[in-house]
């Protein structure tokens, strides 16, 4: 089949990374590719479009993908696009592939009745079933159409990320099933849809490992988390991540180097699960110079009594686990540094946000990283376990908690990530809070009362 993939890629560094790279590379074993950025590229980059053989828009960014979609094909015109049998509309949104494509391609030629066909679907709720805009194929009946062109001609572009689902993502498939044109998705979810809005997020692994899903989203890995605790047990990154590095050849460290630069660490923590359990300690000594480690300890902000216990505690057992927390670095080598979880107590959380919040901005300034509302996951309670190579200019000193998150942050630049550990009672004592506080979210009584504790407690005061 004579195809065109018109591949859309979006960097604010105007770089092409390595899981941009193996994408392109594998779609262009079964299509000419078209290479369509929204920015500049930078001039490495843009030599390597050249020397693969696609073709390169370097446009404004504006529009996002549905606006790169619609100047590419515009660009190319109605007669050059009637040449293809097939015209794929995919972004870099999608990882992969983790297997070959020629399943995908084989099954879904297969099946010349369909006018346009994707990767996945996304199920009903607030919006219309329809194809996820991520990778869609379109056949001659339809983009030889009036009903094709008009589209994309009259459609205003999206200045929001909510305006380009509105306007295309979810606007694109019932528009042209509505005038007739036959669609189905390569991936089967059906079965799944009393469970899940939308698969490919929800349970990425049974979509790899069990049904032929070739590619994953980047977003799973960083995806705002509390959303998909709405939506699932909050455990669908994590294990996607250990089927990928476990069962493929896909080079998944590569994607973390990329995400580092471009996510925060708080995001990517909390969907990869960033702290550790370890087991009770050994009282074995490593020897951190020979394993490339260094121990270091600051001084903790100023907190109430309560807070400054259990962080005092916090280190105290650190210490003696000072061989199971080496250990986790040979096991992750991306590791660059390492604490002590936050202390369960809820004035930890409260007094180390307080602190990140008036530092933040501060500090993603002086390290060039992205940010969020959140602090990184480590390191807290003044203790401290870095990997030596994860500081390209050697370690700068550490001396307060600033200081502190200014070291995972240089290790997050540098493509290292910070974690935490714990003991496992540690690990089962926030599952059973966890328990407690769901189980009180669900008995409107039992809220009242805490509430109504809480007003006395500060009329107390």
């Amino acid at each position: 089949m004579k195809r065109l993939v018109i591949y859309f890629h979006y960097d604010p560094a105007g770089c092409i990374d390595t899981p941009c790279r193996i994408a392109v590379q594998a779609v262009q074993k079964y299509g000419r590719v078209v290479f369509v950025t929204n920015g500049t590229l930078a001039p490495a980059d843009r030599v390597w479009v050249r020397q693969s053989g696609a073709g390169r828009i370097e446009r404004e960014n504006v529009g996002f993908d549905v606006g790169a979609y619609r100047e590419a094909l515009l660009t190319l015109g109605r007669e050059k696009l009637a040449e293809y049998e097939e015209i794929v509309l995919m972004n870099y949104t999608l990882a992969g592939p983790v297997c070959s494509l020629a399943a995908m391609f084989t099954a879904m030629d297969a099946r010349p009745e369909l006018d346009f066909w994707g990767l996945t679907r996304r199920f009903g709720g607030a919006v219309p079933e329809h194809l996820q805009s991520h990778f869609i194929a379109v056949r001659p009946r339809l983009f030889n159409s009036d009903d094709f062109w008009n589209y994309w001609q009259e459609m205003a572009l999206p200045t929001s990320y909510e305006q380009s689902i509105i306007r295309h993502e979810t606007r694109f498939t019932p528009h042209f099933a509505a005038r007739g044109y036959a669609w189905d998705t390569y991936v089967q979810t059906d079965d799944l849809k009393p469970v899940f809005v939308n698969p490919i997020m929800a349970c990425p692994r049974e979509l790899l490992a069990n049904r032929g899903c070739p590619f994953f989203k980047r977003r799973s890995l960083f995806t705002p988390y509390a959303d998909e605790l709405r939506r699932t047990d909050g455990l669908a990154a994590r294990e996607l991540c250990d089927y990928v590095t476990a069962y493929t050849d896909f080079p998944l460290e590569l994607l973390l180097v990329s995400l580092l630069k471009t996510q925060p660490l708080s995001a990517l923590a909390q969907n990869l699960h960033w702290c550790y359990p370890v087991g009770a300690p050994t009282g074995e000594t490593p020897d951190l110079n020979e394993l490339g480690l260094r121990l270091l300890h600051y001084e903790q902000p100023a907190a109430d009594p309560v807070t400054d216990w259990y962080n005092r505690q916090a280190a105290a057992n650190a210490d003696t686990l000072l061989a199971e927390a080496a250990a986790l670095f040979e096991k992750n080598p991306m590791l660059g540094v390492l604490s002590p979880s936050l202390p369960l107590w809820q004035g930890c959380t409260a007094a180390r946000r307080a602190v990140w919040m008036r530092e933040k901005d501060a500090l993603a300034q002086e390290v060039s990283v992205p940010v969020g509302s959140d602090p990184p996951p480590a390191p807290n309670c003044g203790w401290v376990l870095v990997r030596e190579s994860a500081f390209l200019d050697g370690i700068p000193a550490c001396t307060s908690q600033r200081d502190a998150w200014k070291l995972a942050l240089t290790a997050q630049k540098n493509g290292a990530y910070a974690a935490a550990f714990e003991p496992l009672t540690r690990s089962a004592a926030r599952a059973d809070i966890l328990n407690e506080y769901e189980t009180a979210a669900a008995q409107p009584a039992a809220v009242a009362k805490q509430l109504g504790r809480l007003v006395k407690h500060r009329l107390q005061k």
